[in-house]
C-alpha cells in the first residue's frame, strides 16, 4: 500500500471520425485505444468498446484485481480467475440513457477455497476495489467547456 494521499492522473482523447476517438493513456507502455459508439448510434461503427463497455470493463477488472490482491496476501495461490460482467442501459425519468446496473461474476480456482484467510478475503476484498466504491459513493465530476 502506498503512503501517498492521492494521486492525479491525466488522459487525453482525440477525435478520429464521427464517434471515434484514439484515447492516448500518457504511457508509452500502454498501446493507444480507439473509442467508437455502436452501430445502433447514427455515425457509430462498433469498432472499438463503448464508454459503457469500459465503465463496465474497469467494475469488473478492479474487482478481479481486489480479489487476487486480498487472496494472494493471504499467502493462497490463484490458478484462474474468470470475470463476466454484464450491464443493463435504460433510460431514465428524463429519457436519457443510463447504465442502471452492473452484475460481476468472479469465478475463482484457489488452492483453498476452504481456507479463513480465502473466506475473509471474499468477505472483504470489495474494499479494496478503488473503481466500485468510487461508483458506488458517487464520483464528483467536475466537467469545463473550453470556449463557452
Amino acid at each position: 500500500m502506498s503512503n501517498t494521499e492521492s494521486f492525479e492522473y491525466e488522459i487525453n482523447m482525440i477525435k478520429k471520425d464521427n464517434y471515434k476517438f484514439e484515447v492516448d493513456f500518457g504511457k508509452s507502455t500502454i498501446p493507444n485505444l480507439l473509442l467508437d459508439e455502436s452501430e445502433e448510434i447514427p455515425g457509430g461503427e462498433g469498432l472499438g468498446p463503448t464508454a459503457s463497455m469500459l465503465l463496465a470493463t474497469a467494475v469488473g477488472n478492479c474487482l478481479s484485481a481486489s480479489l487476487i490482491f486480498c487472496v494472494t496476501k493471504k499467502k493462497l495461490a490463484v490458478t484462474n480467475l474468470k470475470t463476466k460482467v454484464k450491464f443493463t442501459r435504460k433510460r431514465n425519468e428524463d429519457g436519457f440513457w443510463r447504465i442502471s446496473k452492473i452484475d460481476v461474476n468472479l469465478e475463482p480456482e484457489v488452492e483453498s477455497k476452504e481456507a479463513a484467510q480465502y473466506i475473509k478475503c471474499v468477505d472483504i476484498f470489495r474494499n479494496y476495489c478503488i473503481v466500485s466504491g468510487s461508483i458506488a459513493a458517487g464520483i464528483p465530476i467536475n466537467l469545463t467547456v473550453d470556449g463557452k
